[in-house]
């Protein structure tokens, strides 16, 4: 099945399931009862019943809109959909790329949100050792990908979350799929509190500072920890690791029941909470008393 052909499949009937968890969450939001705002299952119901992601679990075969330099090693990629059409990713999932012909894949979170209507972008940092991003270096306009989502394994939390107080532990490209959350709250109704430390080697690899400057500006649920560990001599914010301490002085703690959502490079998770694949809580994370149901390894 096409990708097209499953989306006029499921979108009738998405359309209106979603409208009225649109509607519910909307009223909830502005005055609904007490039960309605304290013991209703919405949330969940608001989780669920979205409009299906445009790939289904199979290959498609997408054209490449635009590709520009966002900094000194990364490019945005904008991936092109039907006109008027959107990606409709669930917020903090993944889909999967591949180059036609080629076995070798990788995950990314588009930084667009499901907003953007036509068209999805990939912020990918090009490694000089990188299998598929040495291909995607050479990527241009009218160059064909291939892409799939699937739901059951490439969606992590979904919004709205069931905390009020969100943790974000970002490294490099795993600002990712924290990035499109963070845009997502805020610019709903929803009073989420979200805590980014974003960790990176210099002022010039931090990617979408303009975009978080911004956001923190207009929003004060909102705030974000810059730390470097080669900062420049002129930098007077946070240098080091992402580490215990900071987590300590800046977030909310264990008793205060956040989530904490954690994604970088596979050393800052063995530091941090434990390697991906393992559902135990170890590391900084682990000593500072929080737990499996908090945590969420991207």
């Amino acid at each position: 099945m096409s990708a097209m052909s499953y989306w006029k499949d499921m979108e009738k009937k998405a359309k209106d399931t979603g409208k009225a968890m649109q509607q519910k969450a909307s009223k909830v939001l502005n005055g609904g009862s007490d039960k309605e705002k304290t013991g209703g299952d919405w949330r969940e119901k608001a989780r669920t019943n979205k409009p299906p992601c445009f790939l289904p679990n199979e290959w498609t075969e997408l054209t490449v809109k635009n590709v520009r330099q966002h900094n000194h090693d990364s490019k945005l990629f904008e991936i092109g959909l039907p006109e008027g059409k959107s990606l409709n990713l669930p917020i903090c999932g993944c889909i999967l790329a591949k180059f036609p012909g080629d076995d070798l894949l990788r995950p990314y979170t588009p930084v667009s949100t499901n907003d953007k209507k036509g068209s999805f972008e990939l912020l990918i940092k090009i490694y000089p050792d990188g299998k598929f991003t040495q291909k995607l270096k050479d990527v241009k306009s009218g160059d064909k990908i291939e892409f799939k989502h699937n739901p059951e394994k490439n969606v992590k939390e979904q919004f709205p979350f069931k905390k009020s107080k969100v943790i974000m532990l970002a490294g490099g490209t795993g600002l990712t799929p924290m990035f499109q959350a963070i845009k997502t709250v805020c610019k709903s109704d929803e009073k989420t509190e979200i805590t980014l430390i974003f960790g990176n080697t210099s002022e010039q690899d931090i990617l979408l500072n303009d975009e978080l400057l911004m956001l923190e500006e207009e929003n004060e649920n909102f705030k974000v920890i810059h730390t470097l560990t080669k900062p420049s001599e002129e930098w007077k914010g946070e240098k080091g690791f992402v580490d215990a301490d900071k987590i300590k002085k800046y977030c909310p703690g264990p008793e205060e029941d956040p989530f904490v959502f954690v994604c970088g490079p596979p050393p800052m998770y063995k530091a941090l909470c434990g390697p991906r694949e393992e559902a135990k809580i170890t590391g900084a994370l682990g000593k500072l008393g929080y737990t499996e149901d908090q945590v969420r390894k991207f």
